[in-house]
This record gives structure tokens, C-alpha cells and sequence, in this order.
């Protein structure tokens, strides 16, 4: 068990027997078989554990780097979804040639050569082509997507008068900023801190029809915004500020 996560990108190889594997974040579960491969981001509590009596086989390395997480969305690996390789085997060998390599010159600068190199054809071998995605595993693929941005919305929903980073969603729903932003605006036609925006100022105005009397102050600090960043989205969104809004719905009260 790794409850506070692999400080790096973890890819995993099956060899032999099965196993399970639980994200501790979201608590989901993935069966994980001889001849699949599998991409776990970093910092991110889990567990894995066989399940067979035949002996589970099991390798790994760690990619590390601000480009790893582009990477492995890149060819396929990323979001976590495990996969069976069409050169399985040329894989293992290729993770256990990292493993020599590493092991045997660390310092040595040809022997990070030879290390990269080796990296870089096991990636390739693990690229899920268009050749290797059937129809079902694409729509297994849409289905974490929506998954994950139905999560980030779920997130947003909950604790939107709590300070909210989009790095802190990405990263719980197992995606890059950049990524994740991509996928959100795709799915919803605005950027999630739009959409947070959008959130606040529409519970603003509930607060305020809710109670004519509440103080402008008291609304940004029960949706987690400073009042003069308030004040400013919200004239920005309706073109007027909340005290002028707050008289124009208890005006249209009145004339009910």
C-alpha cells in the first residue's frame, strides 16, 4: 500500500497471474492480467495486491519530468486505463533492459544514454495506435473522460465556497492542467474556473432573492471570494453591481 501515492508516473507490466488494484482517492477498482500494461499518476494514494494462487509477475519503472504527464496522455496511457500491448513480451524485455541499465551505470553517461534510448522504444512499443483501439476500448477510453469530468464537476458543485485550484482538480481526477482545461471545454463550452464563476454568481443571486437584506460583504464570504473581487465578476457578468441587483429583484418582488 502506498496511501500518500509514488512520488513519480508509475507504468506497470503483467507478466503472470492477476491482481487488483485500488485507487485510495477515488476508491475504484481495476482487475489487472498477465499481458497488460497500466499508467498510474504520481501522488496519488493506492494499493495493489494479488489475487491468484499463481504467482503474480508484476514490473515497473517511474518516468519523471514536467513533460511525463503530456507524454503518457499522448500514446494512450494516461488516463489509467489498463490494455494488453500487441508486443507484450518486447515490452518486458525492454523494461527488464531499464532495470540492468539503471542498476548497472547510474553515473555512467553512455549507460543514461543506452537508458534513454531503451525508454523510448518501450514507449513506442506501448503507443496505443488506432490499429489497437477497437471500438470498445475507445468507448472505454470516453467513458473515463466522462467519469473523470463528471468527478470535477461533482468536486466543483461540493466546495465551491472553498478555495478551489484547477491544478488541485486536474490532479484529483488524473490529468494535466492543460488537459483536463481541453477536456472541460470540450464537454461544457466554458473553462472550469468559468464555470466556478458562473457557480458563485448564480448562488449570489439566490442568496439575494433568498434574503433582501443580506449584506453584499456576507454573500462573497459564503461563496469564498474576497468582496471587492466579488463585486468586480459580478458587475463584469451583469453589468451592475450586487447592491443594484439586490434593488432591482426586490423591486420585481414588489410588482408581483
Amino acid at each position: 500500500m502506498r496511501p500518500t501515492g509514488f512520488p513519480v508516473h508509475q507504468i506497470f507490466l503483467i507478466r503472470t497471474g492477476t491482481g487488483l488494484f485500488r485507487d485510495l482517492e477515488s476508491g475504484s477498482e481495476t482487475i489487472l492480467e498477465p499481458g497488460m500494461a497500466f499508467a498510474f499518476p504520481p501522488d496519488r494514494g493506492h494499493e495493489y495486491y494479488p489475487t491468484s494462487h499463481e504467482p503474480w509477475h508484476v514490473g515497473f519503472i517511474g518516468i519523471e519530468g514536467s513533460q511525463s504527464q503530456g507524454m503518457l496522455e499522448g500514446i494512450g496511457l494516461l488516463p489509467s486505463l489498463p490494455y494488453h500491448p500487441a508486443r507484450f513480451e518486447q515490452c518486458w524485455e525492454e523494461i527488464g533492459k531499464i532495470w540492468h541499465t539503471q542498476t548497472a551505470s547510474r553515473q555512467d553517461e553512455q549507460g543514461m544514454e543506452d537508458l534513454s534510448i531503451t525508454l523510448y522504444r518501450l514507449l513506442l512499443m506501448l503507443r496505443r495506435s488506432e490499429s489497437i483501439h477497437s471500438s470498445g476500448s475507445r468507448l472505454e477510453l470516453e467513458s473515463v473522460r466522462n467519469e473523470a469530468l463528471a468527478k470535477a464537476v461533482e468536486l466543483i458543485n461540493e466546495h465551491y465556497t472553498e478555495p478551489l485550484l484547477i491544478s488541485n482538480l486536474a490532479a484529483a481526477v488524473g490529468y494535466s492542467v492543460q488537459h483536463f482545461q481541453r477536456l472541460f471545454v470540450q464537454e461544457y463550452a466554458v473553462t472550469p474556473h468559468k464555470y466556478l464563476q458562473n457557480l458563485r454568481l448564480e448562488r449570489a443571486i439566490q442568496l439575494m432573492t433568498e434574503n433582501a437584506d443580506i449584506l453584499v460583504q456576507d454573500i462573497a464570504i459564503q461563496l469564498g471570494m474576497e468582496t471587492n473581487y466579488f463585486i468586480r465578476i459580478f458587475r463584469n457578468t451583469y453589468g451592475c453591481t450586487p447592491g443594484v441587483m439586490k434593488l432591482r429583484l426586490l423591486e420585481g418582488e414588489q410588482k408581483r
